[in-house]
């Protein structure tokens, strides 16, 4: 029950100076920003949460978002130039992928065609659908050309059921990335159940917003989480600032 002297926990609180590393904000690349104007408005948004900068993540999908490392980097370049026109020129913008794992992605990294998010650290997702079978060997491959491996919303994936399969992937070298959405039931029971089991574990490394719109952007002012949570997102916060670099 509400009282007077209650505190919710509101995400946001935990978000000043934060870059988000996983986000669909360029306009008019794949399912995210629709126009100059959506962007414009996402990077306003982003500001009012204390943001401070951004990596865009355009997908690469085979047979549905043929993006590569030259499209996305014109597209980073016009960006660049819309901030610059309306004096979003503080604002860090880079701009990297987020690669599915697909038949598409071994060539990619046989060519080392890659954008990192920082560093050396590729953003890579799976099916929601079902596991493929040759995800580790590709995950083993791209570490061995000299990348590390981000997984991002390892909470969305149905088939994976408890921490014990998500493990899996840290074992096989990968970091692990919240899509803070999963927190305000955004995606559904199982991937509020399995975020929350896996802050409190402290099996993230990295946190990201995967905003596509700013209706993502703004349901982020409405999210609580409990206070047994709060320690955990807020290390998790300071990992991703102090470890993401423009």
């Amino acid at each position: 029950m509400f009282t007077f002297f209650s505190k919710k926990n509101f995400i946001v609180d935990f978000l000043e100076g934060m870059t988000d590393i996983h986000c669909h904000i360029l306009p008019a690349i794949d399912d995210g920003s629709k126009d100059e104007e959506m962007s414009l408005e996402m990077l306003r948004m982003y500001l009012n949460l204390g943001y401070t900068g951004l990596v865009a993540t355009p997908h690469i999908m085979k047979g549905f978002y043929e993006n590569s490392s030259t499209s996305i980097t014109h597209s980073l370049e016009k960006f660049r130039e819309l901030l610059d026109k309306n004096n979003f020129q503080d604002f860090k913008v880079g701009a990297a992928a987020e690669y599915m794992l697909d038949e598409g992605f071994d060539p990619l990294t046989n060519r080392k065609d890659l954008l990192p998010i920082s560093q050396n650290k590729v953003l890579v997702e799976m099916s929601y659908l079902q596991k493929a079978i040759y995800v580790e060997s590709q995950l083993f491959e791209l570490r061995k050309q000299g990348f590390e491996p981000v997984m991002a919303h390892p909470e969305r994936y149905p088939y994976l059921t408890n921490i014990e399969e998500v493990q899996r992937f840290k074992d096989l070298g990968c970091y692990l990335q919240l899509n803070l959405l999963a927190l305000g039931n955004h995606y559904g029971s199982h991937a509020t159940k399995q975020a929350q089991d896996l802050l409190a574990n402290n099996k993230y490394d990295f946190l990201a917003t995967d905003a596509h719109h700013p209706g993502h952007l703004n349901i982020l002012k409405k999210i609580t989480i409990s206070k047994k949570l709060v320690p955990h997102f807020e290390a998790l916060a300071n990992n991703t600032i102090e470890n993401i670099l423009l």
